[in-house]
Formats: structure tokens, sequence, C-alpha cells
């Protein structure tokens, strides 16, 4: 948001009119609501990055989606030139990505659905209005570890094919534990994991979707963000009280003011 966006008008207006304590007011921005791209609009969150993280820091490689079930992720190149990276580590785990000798050079970000606990908006200022988009999706993206389970996997077969002397394995013994559920429990059960599996079957089925990744103040990427800004100027018919919208926002009709 630019200050040079924002026009502030002189107002005079008391805040107790507001029922608010005696402050005077400053400026009056008209607020408009637009849903020209909110179906397409993503909350993307990392929980695991510091908050001083600068835009483009975490620019991918490669990104990708698979639409029908909204699953994104994106391939971060490492900087194994670093005095940090550990190159012997990180061509042993090179393994999980390629059988070629490659370092393990990206970090794979995969997006994890939260619930919708608030509702988030995307605004901007665009000559002293505030432009409003509702946000229809909040994704986290966290580290994906698959290439972990492509090294156990090689590990594994390696071990196999050493092994020659397959009789003289050990049995071991096991701890069996006996669960006795009723019928309907076992019903019940079964339903729900084969509801899980057949989700997930699903999501590993749908192919991924290339997507192309633009950096802030590119060309591509203003003409997105004037997606943000709405066409019409048409007053909205409100049909909340302004104390019943105050309940409804933060359950109270006293909104706290320092």
């Amino acid at each position: 948001m630019d200050d040079a966006d924002v026009k502030m008008e002189e107002a005079g207006r008391p805040a107790a009119e507001y029922g608010l304590p005696d402050d005077e007011i400053v400026a009056e921005i008209p607020v408009y609501l637009t849903h020209k791209i909110a179906k397409n609009l993503h909350l993307l969150q990392y929980p695991q990055k510091i908050s001083t993280m600068k835009p483009g820091e975490l620019a991918p490689s490669v990104a990708r989606i698979k639409p029908i079930h909204g699953q994104i992720e994106m391939d971060i190149p490492l900087d194994v030139q670093s005095p940090m990276y550990n190159k012997e580590r990180g061509r042993e785990l090179g393994i999980g990505l390629s059988d070629s000798g490659r370092l393990l050079d990206i970090q794979t970000l995969v997006s994890v659905d939260i619930p919708k606990s608030s509702s988030y908006l995307a605004g901007v200022m665009r000559k002293g209005e505030l432009h409003l988009t509702p946000i229809e999706k909040v994704t986290q993206l966290r580290p994906s570890l698959k290439y972990l389970d492509r090294v156990a996997e090689k590990e594994l077969a390696a071990s196999k094919l050493d092994d020659d002397d397959e009789e003289e394995k050990e049995v071991k013994a096991q701890t069996i534990q006996v669960t006795v559920r009723s019928a309907q429990a076992e019903e019940a059960l079964r339903q729900q994991q084969n509801s899980i599996a057949y989700m997930q079957k699903k999501l590993e089925e749908e192919p991924w979707s290339r997507l192309a990744y633009f950096e802030v103040g590119t060309e591509e990427s203003t003409d997105v963000r004037s997606g943000l800004v709405a066409n019409s100027r048409e007053d909205l018919a409100c049909k909340t009280t302004p104390d019943g919208y105050l309940v409804k926002i933060i359950g109270n009709t006293q909104p706290d003011v320092l």
C-alpha cells in the first residue's frame, strides 16, 4: 500500500457520533467490495519462516497445483554453495530426487489446508479508495519429506539384494493385541478407512498442472493486482444494523479502543 494512494480528507466530525472516545477523525475512505478474482485468490502462509522474510525470497523454481483437490507444491532452491550446506549429506539425501548423484538442491513445500476460523480479505488502496476482495482459501505451506521416503525405499531395496540367505532370517516374536469391537463399530471403522483411502487415492491419481510464478512488480503480477480493484461504484444495500454488524464480527457492541 503506497502512502501516495491514500487521500486524506479533513472531516471534523466528532468521534462520539460513532460511540468512540473523543478523537478527531482525520480521514474518511470509501470502501468497495469486489469478487472478480475471489475464486482464484489463495492466502499462502509460511508458518516455519521468519517474519523478516522479504518478498521474492522464497521464489520457487517450479510450482504446480492439482486443480480439483487444490493441492499446491513449490520447489524452493537451496544455496548449495553456502558454507553452512553439508554437501556430503546433501549427496546422500539427493538420491531421494534422482539416481544421478544429484545434490539435494531444493526444498519442496506442500500445501496443508487449515480450518477456516476467520474471514480474510485482500485490500488495495487506489486513488484514496479501499478495495476489498474476499479470500476463499487459506493454505499453509510446509516442507515435504517425500524424498526421505524414497531414500528409505532405495536403501531397503539394496539391503534385500545383499541378503542371499532368506532361510536364516530369525523369526521375531510379536506381541499381538486383541481388540474386540462390536459389528457396528467395525463397520464404521471400515467405512472411515475406506473413505480416507479413497480420497488419498483420488488425490494421488490427479495429475499436476504447472503454475507460472511472477515476482511482485512484473507486468503479469500488476495485471492480476488490477483485478482486486472494483469496477462498480454503486452503493451496497446494507442488511445489517451497525450494532448487529459489531456483534457479528467481534461479539459485542462495545469495541475496544486503544
